[in-house]
């Protein structure tokens, strides 16, 4: 065997900086690759491992059915299962079994994120500030809908944080005279600014791209 192995690439060792206790059993977010699923609890600071392959039992959403072979993705607040992505959810792999809506658990095939694809959400009306995270990019390209009855800003991560060459699509699907502001995390700049701001009539749109540092403008309308 070559000098350099270090280890099979199903389990690594992780290292919880998360600032909590991570549970055995509990979902990890490996960076900007997959979920994991812990092995052992890790403590913080602390050294565990994480498996990035096979299937496991998860907490579910007991108001939606799965099917085999359907996308799931990880709801971080309310740690459970869903057949849909919502906004901050990150994809977790693939229904390995199917189960009925009250179902309290879900077989999940865990997977890269890369095997989402792109992701599509549509923002309530009346929100005025809505905070995308690393996770809503984690397939790679966001299209958001915004039918924004109120001024509303759209709260950006850190360009380092998601896939370089990502793509957001935002589009302004309501008639009512108010603006929807794009606006990146710090200093980052977006179509050469620190915030977008003219996407304020029924349809108009934008799109960008992560250039890895900043959010250059690819299409306007």
């Amino acid at each position: 065997m070559t000098k350099n192995f270090i280890q099979d690439g199903d389990v690594i060792d992780y290292i919880n900086a998360t600032g909590a206790i991570i549970a055995s059993g509990s979902v990890v977010v490996i960076g900007s690759e997959q979920c994991g699923i812990a092995l052992v609890t890790i403590a913080i600071g602390g050294t565990g491992a994480v498996a990035k392959e096979g299937v496991f039992s998860l907490a579910k959403n007991t108001t939606q059915a799965t099917t085999v072979g359907q996308k799931l993705w990880w709801d971080t607040t309310l740690k459970q299962v869903n057949t849909l992505p919502i906004l901050g959810a990150y994809f977790v792999g693939f229904a390995a079994k199917a189960e009925l809506a009250a179902t309290a658990t879900v077989s999940v095939l865990i997977d890269v994120f890369n095997n989402e694809g792109p992701r599509t959400l549509t923002l309530p009306a009346a929100g005025t500030t809505v905070t995308l995270a690393n996770g809503d990019f984690g397939g790679g390209d966001l299209a958001v809908f915004v039918p924004n009855t109120v001024a509303v800003t759209l709260i950006l991560p850190f360009t380092g944080n998601i896939p370089p060459g990502s793509k957001l699509f935002v589009r302004k699907t309501d008639a009512a005279a108010f603006a929807v502001t794009i606006d990146p995390a710090s200093t980052e700049q977006i179509a050469g600014a620190l915030t977008y701001a003219t996407i304020a009539t029924l349809n108009a749109y934008a799109q960008f791209i992560n250039s890895g540092t900043a959010w250059l403008l690819m299409a306007a309308g």
